[in-house]
């Protein structure tokens, strides 16, 4: 149950500019560039965390996001994520990922992603250890196929999430187990305000598949298709010198089946920020 994390994680490319040398023009005196690093890391602290449009945790905790990520290749990248309401008690959250990244194309990216959330003490929840894989284990897979056309002029992305592992099932009219493959998919366009600085990306996500009720159930307990996830995120990078900035982001986002507060009470319509502290 998350976030396919995915969203937070920072893909590194290495790349390097190099002077070019002519008969009619001397050599460049500067120095060639450093390429980029193939680590990191940091840190997001969001309030409240929705994944996918879904509350994990009480709506009125603040989240911590640590994340790392190591560049291999050009192409291939692996990253760890974690979120944490830095509490044990019932309402509070606490989730560790990994995931593989595989850039195919300029435009298609493929990852695998491992879901690891267990109960907090104080929930009364089962409690299972990181190294428990099984049917019930703790951890979910992801399957995700990622589109980003910003590289061809056209601000669009696109993906496609299915839960190839885990704790994801649907029951037939006789009781019979069978695996859900619940499946996500999100489209959003970026549009950028140059003057300001300020990056607007309305967008769009349902649970397309969700037989199992892996992505909740609408008012009538029922599962299936539901737009989860549909709203605009605002951002800003807030640039306080030349070595530190700070991006900051402000999201609307509507859940068709809702979510609840802490009084228990179901909403639909929810205001979300955060902030992004790099380490270099």
């Amino acid at each position: 149950m998350k976030k396919t994390v995915l969203i937070l994680a920072v893909m590194l490319t290495t790349s390097s500019l190099f002077a070019q040398e002519t008969k009619e023009t001397p050599a460049a005196t500067t120095e060639p560039e450093a390429p980029a690093s193939k680590f990191a890391a940091g840190v997001d602290v969001v309030a409240p965390y929705l994944w996918r449009g879904i509350a994990l945790n009480s709506i009125s905790k603040v989240a911590f996001q640590p994340y790392a990520s190591y560049a291999f290749t050009d192409k291939l990248t692996f990253g760890v994520w974690g979120t944490t309401n830095v509490s044990s008690d019932d309402k509070s959250y606490n989730e560790v990922d990994w995931y593989v990244s595989y850039q195919a194309t300029k435009v298609i990216k493929l990852m695998l992603s491992d879901y690891y959330y267990n109960a907090t003490k104080k929930s009364g929840g089962l409690r299972n250890g990181y190294f428990k894989y099984d049917e019930n284990s703790p951890h979910v897979m992801d399957l995700s196929v990622l589109f980003d056309f910003s590289e061809s002029g056209i601000p669009l992305d696109f993906q496609w999430n299915t839960l190839i592992y885990g704790n994801d099932f649907k029951y037939n009219s006789s009781g019979a187990k069978s695996r859900a493959f619940s499946s996500y998919a999100e489209a959003g366009y970026t549009y950028t305000i140059e003057k300001a600085g300020i990056d607007l990306r309305p967008f769009v996500g349902a649970t397309v598949i969700n037989e199992g009720g892996y992505y909740g159930v609408d008012e009538n307990g029922n599962p299936g298709f539901a737009f989860t996830n549909v709203g605009l995120n605002v951002a800003k990078e807030i640039k306080f010198s030349e070595s530190f900035s700070l991006p900051v982001f402000l999201r609307y986002t509507y859940n068709q089946n809702g979510n609840a507060n802490d009084d228990g009470e179901i909403k639909n319509s929810f205001i979300s920020g955060g902030m992004t502290f790099t380490i270099k």
